[in-house]
């Protein structure tokens, strides 16, 4: 796998900062608002804190800054792709943390921009998709030279062993029935997301 060419700055959330920090989001956002941590806001009016200004006032506050807010490389990036909103909505949250980014996207056609622009270490993909499945995607990922070595997570309502055969030569790391453990899940990323960075030093 190629060395991803990715952004110094990312940008995180208020629930990633609180975990992080061990306080609540009413919290980071009242240090947004006294003007201590510096932060944009989406569209919609949510708070996105820069890296490296949360990097700054870690070191300020005597909180752990963690090396990828002040190294060139982003987190580990995770892409979920499901047609279904609550899904995509339930997961997200519950699989971000401040040391990797999850984005979500239950548009097809959305999630293939993404894949392109993010190039994920991990991608967990529904089976079930409208206007394709995840055996399209799954290919298309093993025919790009630069997410090749994108780790892969399958969800479906009904893994049996026919499904399983017709993806074995695409590499699918997991499978994971609907609805999946979310603790299980997690640690999963967790394990994955590590052996597809270790992939990328061994290229280097």
């Amino acid at each position: 796998m190629s060395t991803k060419k990715v952004p110094r700055i990312y940008w995180l959330t208020t629930g990633q900062i609180a975990r992080h920090c061990h306080v609540t989001p009413e919290t980071v956002a009242n240090w947004i608002k006294r003007g201590q941590l510096k932060a944009g806001t989406t569209p919609g009016g949510h708070y996105r804190v820069p890296s490296d200004e949360l990097a700054n006032f870690c070191k300020e506050h005597g909180f752990t800054v963690l090396p990828e807010w002040v190294s060139a490389t982003t987190p580990p990036t995770i892409l979920l792709i499901d047609d279904d909103p609550d899904i995509v909505e339930t997961l997200v949250p519950f699989l971000s943390r401040a040391d990797r980014r999850v984005i979500g996207s239950s548009d097809v056609a959305e999630a293939g921009i993404m894949l392109m622009k993010y190039r994920p270490d991990l991608v967990i993909l529904d089976l079930h998709l409208p206007g394709t499945d995840g055996i399209r995607i799954a290919s298309m990922l093993r025919k790009e030279a630069e997410l090749s070595g994108t780790r892969i997570i399958v969800l479906s309502g009904y893994i049996n062993d026919s499904v399983r055969d017709s993806m074995k030569d695409l590499r699918i790391d997991r499978f994971f029935d609907k609805p999946p453990n979310l603790n299980e899940l997690s640690s999963t990323c967790d394990e994955l997301v590590l052996l597809a960075r270790d992939d990328t030093k061994d290229s280097d």
